[in-house]
């Protein structure tokens, strides 16, 4: 029978246990989500004004390369400027000019991601600026045997927002290079997804301005690139 000052003390180790374990279990999480975040590659600082102009060059291209536009857009300053040529010697606004470079941008950005392309931009920086070269592919120049395309893409960074840029694929890559390909695709979705080709295509172009459409065509290019040798 037990009685009143009978029960036994719980040692002090004992009762930090819990606590222990509770710790544990905490940092598990934590590091699940550091890991998390450098897979997603998002292991940046929160505020874009702390990144280096390399860093916001990087993050640039990297959202440029999967369509995301309008995130890529967000890092380039209201006023910034668009450079129509290497030496920067005739600018013009990015936003809201005559040639409406963030629409150029954005429909680049969008036909790269839904054509299964890839940037690959090699980067360098001089203090605020950042200089990159870019060897761009696809699928279907996978599929003709077309090397990648190379051009330059030019960054000023100044107060954690690109205020100067030259990039684009200026209407002298792939949207002349690989325009046979695009077409024999087209012709192979008509035969093949007659219901669809009316919603992704329009007098031969694409129409990618969704995220629904441009994974979609990622899907069905890389479906009918099956039936070429690569």
């Amino acid at each position: 029978m037990q009685t009143i000052g009978d029960t036994t003390p719980v040692g002090d180790a004992e009762q930090g246990r819990p606590l222990l374990a509770f710790g544990l279990v905490v940092l598990a999480f934590v590091m699940a989500a550091l890991v998390l975040a450098l897979a997603r590659g998002d292991a940046l600082p929160t505020d874009p004004q702390r990144w280096t102009p390399l860093e916001m060059a990087e993050r640039f291209n990297e959202l440029y390369e999967t369509g995301r536009f309008e995130e890529f857009q967000a890092l380039v300053s209201p006023d910034a400027e668009w450079c129509l040529d290497v030496d920067c010697s005739h600018v013009t606004p990015f936003f809201g000019s005559v040639y409406l470079h963030e629409n150029q941008t954005a429909s680049e950005s969008q036909y790269l991601a839904a054509t299964g392309g890839t940037l690959g931009a090699e980067c360098w920086a001089h203090r605020t600026e950042v200089e990159c070269t870019w060897h761009q592919s696809n699928i279907f120049f996978d599929v003709a045997g077309i090397d990648p395309w190379v051009g330059t893409q030019l960054f000023t960074v100044e107060n954690g927002l690109i205020t100067r840029y030259l990039g684009g694929y200026r209407y002298e890559g792939v949207f002349v290079y690989d325009r046979v390909q695009q077409n024999e695709y087209s012709d192979w979705l008509a035969i093949n997804y007659p219901e669809e080709h009316e919603t992704l295509f329009e007098d031969q172009l694409m129409l990618v301005f969704t995220e629904q459409n441009r994974e979609r065509h990622r899907q069905l290019i890389t479906e009918w690139a099956a039936g070429f040798e690569l």
